[in-house]
């Protein structure tokens, strides 16, 4: 009787005996992973950020000051848009430092004609001895308020004029006069329209006048408006 009692103690004696093995195993293999974790987090640490020199980052553009800017009679093409359609325009810089300033013309469909005091740029499908169509630049001495009450003033004979601000890409605030009304009739357009710019400068003031015959509002007008956005005063 005392052998086969013997035999069960045995047996759970080895049970628990591997059961305790296993434990201690398990800890050990957990005490490693956590040693492993540790190790990595250390390097992490200590791996040094990316500096400045080493970033490859691109580089920023040039400035515009660093653009030395076209020379008069530099020709470039750009596209515009005309009633809703892209066009490519064939341009010609100019840059008149006698009057003191540059600016842009389509030289395809206008021709530039300077004088001491004044440049036009008139379409090429005008009579040359009384264009209808053209833009003209002065400038003058008086200070732009001044001048364009003097404008208003005289094209108040033929038509009802309005005046607005107009703010230009590369010369700012300016005011905008538009002369396209019948003064004698307020329901009515002339046959032909000016649209005046007076841009103030240090100096005095720019007038760019614009004239276009009536049917040819939509298109010579907004050519016209690309040449005003190019136009900035230089240092004469």
């Amino acid at each position: 009787m005392r052998k086969q009692n013997r035999k069960p103690a045995a047996i759970l004696s080895l049970v628990l005996s591997m059961a305790l093995l296993l434990t201690v195993i398990s800890a050990c293999g957990k005490n490693a992973e956590s040693d492993q974790a540790g190790s990595a987090s250390v390097m992490e640490s200590a791996t040094p950020a990316p500096t400045a020199e080493s970033s490859t980052a691109p580089t920023a553009a040039p400035s515009a000051s660093q653009d030395p800017g076209r020379q008069d009679g530099e020709r470039f093409d750009s596209v515009i848009t005309i009633e809703g359609m892209e066009e490519t325009v064939h341009y010609e810089h100019v840059k008149n430092e006698t009057l003191g300033y540059e600016m842009d013309y389509d030289y395809e469909m206008f021709q530039r004609r300077s004088e001491a005091d004044r440049e036009c740029f008139v379409s090429v499908y005008d009579d040359p001895g009384a264009p209808e169509n053209y833009l003209e630049v002065k400038h003058l001495s008086q200070d732009a308020e001044t001048a364009a009450a003097a404008i208003s003033e005289e094209l108040s004979d033929r038509y009802a004029v309005t005046r607005s601000t107009y703010t230009l890409d590369k010369s700012g605030d300016c005011i905008r006069i538009d002369a396209s009304v019948d003064a004698n009739d307020p329901t009515r357009m002339t046959e032909q329209l000016q649209m005046v710019s007076v841009i103030p400068t240090s100096d005095g003031c720019f007038v760019i006048t614009e004239h276009y015959a009536i049917e040819e509002a939509e298109g010579l007008g907004r050519r016209f408006t690309y040449f005003l956005h190019s136009f900035s005063p230089i240092a004469k």
